[in-house]
């Protein structure tokens, strides 16, 4: 197993095994709207059955896709060169977060190919209501554009939860169907997944494993809050709770680290007691927040990891923001494994 290192490239880097190289990592892709909510629970099962589908809230369709299991599979391994070969020629891999990995590749024709795929991808309920479709035995949903299919496969339904699977074409001469090739990446993926799938070992510090809505108990979030805010996952690492008139924010995440500490330009290094340094940045928006990032780990290239609080609310609730998210931080920190 590779060791994990904790950085922006950090999905790709297993992928040695299967001859490949990556790069930094920070590669975009387009992406149809988002809304917010993810998921829970362990263990592979065989990929030759169907899987029957739950509404069980909180709970997995199958135990594979439990979200603490998700958390820790390499995504450039679930895509890795003998599945992207059965549709075309592999590149290198990137990857711009935990649960994300690309591929910008050509297809058997030559023409461009470019794949990505998503773990723990959260879906909104008409995303669920429209996954008519079957792939893999699991209830699928997808989404054809001029150059790109979008494919999904259900693996939660409440909170709602899929895999999802990418692929763009090039245009005019350049074109090629999508949407095949997106399903046959998605279905050897989910076979994947249900097997025994490349994972991370996590360094020392890393958050990685750490379910975001699960650190923050009510009394951190009252004091802004109220007593009874909605919680929001948000993929496998994010969570938001809002009311009254405000919204506090957990993000866990790769990053590059910059040299000055500013990962914002109007970022201020702050002490949370300890010799602990955070970067605070206050954005007078129109609905205001101050956004804190503590580093976790980082590597000799600057790559690492990062938790970021953030605390904003409607201009007409007047409270200290970066007040309150420095208070956030220091509730939450120490429920992180220890740097």
């Amino acid at each position: 197993m590779p060791s994990f290192r904790a950085t922006a490239v950090v999905a790709a880097a297993a992928l040695l095994m299967a001859g490949c190289t990556t790069g930094p990592g920070l590669a975009k892709t387009n992406s149809p709207r988002r809304t917010v909510q993810a998921g829970v629970e362990t263990n592979p099962t065989d990929p030759s059955t169907t899987t029957k589908q739950s509404a069980q809230a909180g709970k997995p369709v199958d135990p594979a896709f439990a979200s603490e299991r998700l958390r820790l599979v390499n995504p450039c391994a679930v895509i890795e060169k003998d599945l992207l070969e059965t549709v075309g020629t592999p590149s290198r891999y990137t990857s711009s977060n935990y649960t994300r990995c690309s591929n910008f590749m050509k297809d058997k024709a030559g023409k461009s190919l470019g794949i990505t795929l998503d773990i723990g991808y959260t879906l909104t309920a008409t995303d669920v209501k429209n996954a008519t479709k079957t792939l893999a035995g699991l209830k699928s949903g997808e989404q054809k554009l001029s150059s790109s299919c979008f494919v999904t496969v259900v693996t939660q339904e409440s909170p709602a939860q899929a895999v999802r699977i990418q692929v763009t074409t090039g245009s005019g001469s350049e074109a090629a169907e999508p949407c095949d090739p997106a399903r046959k990446v998605l279905e050897g993926a989910v076979r994947k997944l249900k097997g025994n799938p490349q994972k991370y070992s996590p360094s020392k510090g890393s958050p990685v494993e750490v379910d975001p809505c699960a650190i923050v108990d009510k009394a951190t979030l009252a004091p802004v809050l109220g007593a009874s805010p909605r919680a929001l996952p948000f993929g496998l690492h994010q969570c938001s709770w809002s009311g009254q008139s405000a919204q506090m924010q957990l993000d866990i995440k790769t990053a590059r680290i910059p040299k000055d500490g500013k990962f914002d330009s109007k970022s201020v290094e702050v002490d949370l007691g300890g010799g602990l340094k955070a970067y605070q940045a206050f954005k007078d928006t129109s609905y205001p927040s101050c956004e804190l990032v503590v580093v976790r780990t980082k590597d000799s290239s600057d790559a690492g990891e990062i938790v970021e609080f953030t605390v904003s609310g409607s201009k007409d609730k007047d409270f200290d923001r970066c007040q309150a998210t420095q208070t956030f931080a220091k509730a939450v920190l120490p429920s992180l494994p220890a740097a």
